[in-house]
């Protein structure tokens, strides 16, 4: 043990009668947490899970493990012995787990499958010791691994963070036994003689249904990182200069069924062939550069299907690991109203225009090409955290053909870009207050082509957010402010005055008009939240807004402007165990948003209650209120109509998540006072062996009744109650039903098959046309009363409606807009880790799609008819090589 641990451990145990204890080894609630100390061991160690190296026996055992629940603080029902060891390249973890009344768990998951409750051993890492940053790393007796990195004091979970790691476990009479190796380069820190780190040790028992932890602390008190104990004794380690490279090829082939035989770019059959390579290298100890070249950025798991019928964008997670991993730090504080001023999938995104008109038979690119990419993570000795992202995408074209398969010139259908983020942050007082910068910046060279003067040729967003923890870190006031700029040609400027966002063109408004002559456009968007975070008493109270004027989506994510948001929330725990629930949880929370004219939008009010009973079986439901208030976008671009006051409950049950089998079931219903209701129901299926196989199945099915949804704007000089407009609204029946089915196969820890497939149906059924008649209201006028006429024809799908019935109002046509729609999507992955960190994937991807006009929900018919449709299949091979320098 080296003379500065020594000394701190006689310090720590002395606390009582001395007051100069190092600011850094006391937590921010008072307590000083508990420490380890690491022994240098002289050969490595032979990672086999039997502890049977003798180099074990000369480190101290940490063994006073409590409970995180349930029985908040007592002790385990289960012994537990910890030993850490280092070599100038590792660190060792060994840990005896013993397990006397139960047959240990010998179940198998996908890694990083922490939805799944198992017994798990976990190292928890504070590296930077900044305490908010953690590194964890987990191993089951079945030896599945699973690793992720938190930052935010255990916000921002990446569970993409895939480290280069050793571990082994053996099942033996006493329980099972662990053996970790963890490589420095895996682990970010800043270079010292002798580095003080935090660490947890924690252990999940999944027959007691229990968490403990070695550094524990009573659960009303928030937090991860910052109550995690002490890891001394390391001394001399050298900050690793990390050159990681991973190479990889692909290889696909791509069969489709009903194409056009005679279309010269896809008879049906395409196969193609990629390769790049991806660097990883670290400049310093704790900043880290990750490169790519003609990067693969295809994602193994399709997007959901889904209906949109809004005005506004779906948003998709990000799955492409280059982005996924280390997002969290580049995660900016303003984000309330559905906002986030950093959405990686802007960033290859699919080509901005269409060329499906310019020629018979085209070949339009489905994404926009990265030519390259680069990343910088990590957090300097000072306390600044920092994460940059660089991407610069290439001009693409659609290839274009006429009738007789003849080449023609081909189309451009996206200039080229670059783009860049920026964040930085600076802690603290150890991570108990802080503050952080974002910008943005997105650079499209629109010079040489008019065709695409509808974008925005420069796009620039920036901002501050702070946070600060006060009185033992029972309390947090947070908040940022933030704002954006774009410029461009006077038709890209308009579309966004014009855009679902913000509908400048709103002709009941005053402050935000629509200007057809201007060529930029600036706003601001920023919240503030004061809460109570530890005890059995929380509260909090916040407040956002967006300007009209913000636009965020060249590199970020938005669907609303022009709101003021208020909400309160009150919350009453219960973490100890009762008579009949292990834990129980009230809360109660008020919304209130409007707009920057002052116009209410909505008013909610909530109440909710939820728990877990003595059986593992939990529960929760919630009521909702929301009373009347008005919507400036139900019309799209048209004047405010009233929003009808609403109630909704939600009600959802789980069983016993540890057993074979396990479920849950969710549904709610909502309705309101002008007719209009919604249900949805879900339950969830789970199979769980003993071993290698699970299944779930997760039916969905919804039903809506929509007493006025918008259908289109019609221009009318003769409307003179509604500006010179008609806004044609519908009842709307909507059905949607999905079966999304999972099945897993995970053969060894390091060979895994993986089945996921979604049956998709939904209809769309709009009957009892009408027209707004005043402003400000919910007045409606239906066709076919009042002297207007309304016809249909079936051969052309269309309607023909005439609002005076030959009278001067001009009469017009708009496409039927029902329909049923069903989709199959599917794919079949097997994962082969062939060794540490070097990958093949085996995909199979099939995807079949039908559309009709008729809007009948025959469930079962469709589902069975999803089997005739035409089918696209894609077959896939993929393989990496990881190696480091």
């Amino acid at each position: 043990m080296s003379l500065l641990a020594l000394a701190i451990v006689l310090q720590l145990q002395d606390s009582t009668a001395h007051g100069s204890l190092r600011a850094d080894l006391v937590h921010r609630n008072g307590r000083l947490p508990p420490s380890v100390t690491a022994v240098r061991t002289p050969t490595p160690i032979e990672i086999d899970g039997r502890l049977a190296d003798s180099a074990w026996s000369l480190a101290t055992p940490v063994t006073e493990f409590r409970r995180d629940f349930p029985s908040d603080g007592n002790p385990a029902t289960e012994p537990t012995e910890v030993r850490v060891l280092y070599d100038l390249d590792a660190l060792y973890v060994g840990a005896r787990l013993h397990h006397r009344r139960t047959p240990i768990s010998r179940r198998l998951s996908r890694r990083d499958s922490f939805s799944v409750f198992n017994d798990v051993f976990f190292v928890m890492i504070d590296s930077y010791h900044d305490h908010r940053t953690a590194f964890t790393l987990g191993v089951t007796p079945a030896g599945e691994r699973r690793d992720l990195a938190t930052s935010s004091d255990g916000g921002n979970r990446d569970s993409s963070w895939d480290p280069v790691w050793e571990a082994k476990t053996t099942i033996d009479s006493l329980g099972w036994t662990a053996e970790m190796r963890i490589p420095f380069s895996q682990l970010r820190f800043a270079a010292a003689a002798e580095p003080i780190w935090g660490i947890q040790f924690r252990r999940d028992i999944r027959a007691a249904g229990e968490a403990v932890d070695w550094s524990w602390t009573p659960r009303t008190e928030s937090g991860q990182a910052s109550k995690f104990g002490h890891l001394l004794g390391l001394e001399g380690i050298p900050a690793p200069r990390r050159l990681e490279v991973l190479p990889y090829t692909s290889s696909q082939a791509r069969l489709t069924e009903g194409l056009d035989r005679g279309n010269p770019f896809d008879d049906g059959s395409v196969a193609s062939w990629s390769g790049g390579i991806d660097l990883k290298y670290g400049l310093t100890s704790d900043l880290t550069l990750d490169a790519t070249i003609n990067p693969d950025f295809g994602q193994v798991e399709a997007d959901p299907a889904v209906v949109n019928l809004s005005a506004f964008e779906t948003f998709f997670e990000e799955r492409r690991p280059f982005f996924v991993e280390g997002a969290g730090i580049l995660d900016f504080g303003v984000r309330d109203n559905g906002q986030n001023f950093y959405y990686s999938r802007r960033m290859g995104r699919a080509p901005s225009r269409s060329a499906s008109g310019d020629a018979p038979y085209v070949d339009q690119p489905v994404a926009t090409s990265i030519l390259g990419a680069m990343k910088l993570t990590g957090r300097t000795s000072a306390g600044w955290s920092i994460g940059a992202v660089g991407a610069i995408t290439g001009r693409e074209f659609a290839s274009l053909a006429d009738s007789s398969g003849r080449r023609l010139p081909s189309a451009a259908v996206e200039p080229p870009a670059g783009y860049g983020v920026v964040r930085i942050r600076r802690d603290l007082r150890d991570g108990s207050s802080g503050f952080g910068l974002l910008g943005t910046a997105v650079g499209r060279d629109l010079s040489d082509d008019a065709t695409f003067a509808f974008l925005r040729s420069a796009a620039f967003t920036g901002g501050l957010d702070f946070f600060h923890r006060f009185h033992r870190n029972s309390f947090e006031i947070r908040g940022g402010l933030g704002g954006s700029f774009i410029r461009g040609d006077t038709a890209a400027i308009n579309r966004v005055q014009l855009a679902s966002t913000r509908y400048f063109q709103r002709p009941d408004q005053d402050r935000s008009r629509f200007d057809p002559t201007r060529r930029s456009l600036a706003g601001l968007g920023g919240e503030l939240n004061i809460s109570k975070i530890n005890g059995d008493w929380l509260f909090s109270a916040s407040g956002s807004f967006i300007s009209p004027g913000l636009e965020l989506n060249d590199v970020g994510f938005q669907t609303q402007g022009d709101r003021v948001n208020l909400a309160s929330r009150l919350n009453r725990r219960w973490v100890r165990p009762g008579r009949i629930f292990r834990n129980f949880d009230a809360s109660t929370q008020l919304n209130r948003g409007f707009n920057f004219e002052g116009t209410t939008l909505y008013q909610r009010l909530e109440a909710g209650v939820g728990g877990e009973f003595l059986s593992f079986w939990g529960f929760r439901a919630q009521v909702e209120r929301g009373f009347r208030g008005f919507d400036d976008r139900a019309t799209r671009g048209g004047p405010i109509i009233i929003r009808p006051a609403e109630w909704e409950i939600f009600l959802h049950g789980r069983s016993d998540g540890r057993k074979v089998l396990s479920g849950n079931l969710s549904g709610n219903y909502r309705w309101a006072e002008d007719g209009r209701w919604l249900v949805r129901i879900g339950p969830e299926l789970t199979v769980r062996s003993g071993g290698a196989v699970s299944a779930s199945l997760s039916p969905s099915f919804q039903r809506s009744h929509e007493t006025a949804f918008y259908v289109g704007t019609q221009i009318d000089p003769t409307a003179t109650g509604t500006f010179g407009a008609r806004y044609l609204f519908g009842e709307l029946d909507q059905n949607t039903l999905s079966l999304s089915t999972r099945v897993n196969v995970i053969l060894t820890p390091s060979l895994s098959v993986q089945l996921f497939a979604q049956p998709f149906v939904a209809t769309g059924d709009y009957q009892a046309l009408k027209d707004l008649e005043r402003p400000r209201t919910r007045e409606f006028r239906q066709y076919g009363t009042g002297g207007s006429t309304i016809g249909y024809d079936p051969a052309a799908a269309t309607y023909t409606l005439d609002p005076d019935g030959g009278g001067p109002a001009a009469s017009f046509q708009f496409v039927d807009p029902d329909f049923r729609i069903r989709s199959l999507r599917s794919n079949l992955v097997v994962r082969w880790e062939y060794r540490p960190g070097s990958t093949v994937f085996i995909v199979w991807n099939q995807n079949r799609g039908f559309r009709a006009l008729d809007p009948r929900f025959r469930a079962l018919r469709d589902l069975g008819a999803i089997f005739g449709d035409d089918q696209q299949n894609v077959f896939l091979i993929k393989a990496n090589y990881y190696f480091s320098l």
